[in-house]
């Protein structure tokens, strides 16, 4: 099932024969990290992460993982049938638990995690990092994460591993937080207020709570600080996945379908292929 994430030999009972390396496991959960000295801060990042799901549950619902959101990115996951699916970054899995697929596998870099994960749904659960995945090439026919992009240690190395493990033909569906640029923000701005209708109250109300927000900090919501973050914009995380060989088929976000049940402009989907 696993091979060792820098020789990626199949592993026997996580031990690698040949680098004669012996993964350890904490509550049988196989930790499977690179021993790459450049991903070593993955440790730091994983007790980070711990520390915020020791102390939270549902972490990740006020930045926009709601119910209605997991139905809607299961249902978009649902187009692609897939014998074996990975989800990158699970977290607690409640999107796991949505997913339907023959063989399910995910990992994420906390333990407490994927201790909550194991209570939610069955799958086949690892600690491990994008950059160097634990699995076989051409393994999966589906490979998804939510939020996670921003926060690979090297990106470009995370977007040539998911092409690996992919099967040919095979899909990586990938929702990013980005940063829009002015002209997407005008223009959003402007299909809001302007035209195709003008709305002169709405603008009104906008622009005041701008003015409020601006005058009292405090009254902003507070989300949890999350260690790593990579700056995309709408483009550029399309042309960083497209570098790698993973074709960008679809592109999904509020600015052009405004009835999803997404967080903000901010939030995109992108669905690849390899």
């Amino acid at each position: 099932m696993y091979v060792c994430p820098d020789c990626k030999a199949p592993l026997e009972k996580l031990h690698c024969p040949k680098c004669d390396h012996r993964f350890g496991a904490t509550d049988e959960i196989p930790i499977l990290l690179t021993r790459d000295p450049r991903f070593q801060m993955a440790a730091n990042i994983a007790d980070a992460y711990d520390s915020i799901y020791r102390n939270q549950s549902n972490v990740w619902e006020n930045q926009g993982r709601t119910p209605e959101f997991i139905r809607y990115f299961a249902g978009q996951l649902a187009k692609y049938p897939a014998s074996r699916y990975l989800e990158i970054g699970c977290g607690e899995a409640f999107l796991l638990a949505a997913v339907q697929a023959g063989e399910k596998f995910a990992i994420d870099l906390s333990v407490q995690a994927l201790k909550a994960a194991q209570r939610r749904t069955e799958a086949h659960y690892s600690v491990a990092l994008a950059e160097r995945l634990p699995f076989p090439a051409d393994h999966f026919d589906l490979v998804a994460s939510v939020g996670v992009m921003e926060h690979f240690l090297d990106d470009q190395e995370a977007a040539r591993e998911i092409r690996r493990v992919l099967k040919p033909g095979g899909h990586y569906v990938a929702l990013l937080h980005v940063h829009l640029t002015f002209w997407e923000r005008l223009s959003l701005k402007f299909s809001q207020y302007v035209f195709p209708r003008a709305r002169p109250i709405q603008f009104t109300r906008w622009l005041v709570k701008v003015l409020m927000a601006a005058i009292d900090g405090d009254a902003a919501p507070r989300y949890v600080k999350q260690p790593i973050q990579n700056k995309y914009t709408t483009s550029s995380a399309k042309v960083s996945l497209e570098k790698n060989r993973l074709r960008v088929i679809e592109v999904i976000h509020t600015r052009r379908r405004p009835e999803l049940p997404l967080a903000g402009p901010h939030v995109v989907i992108y669905v690849a292929q390899k």
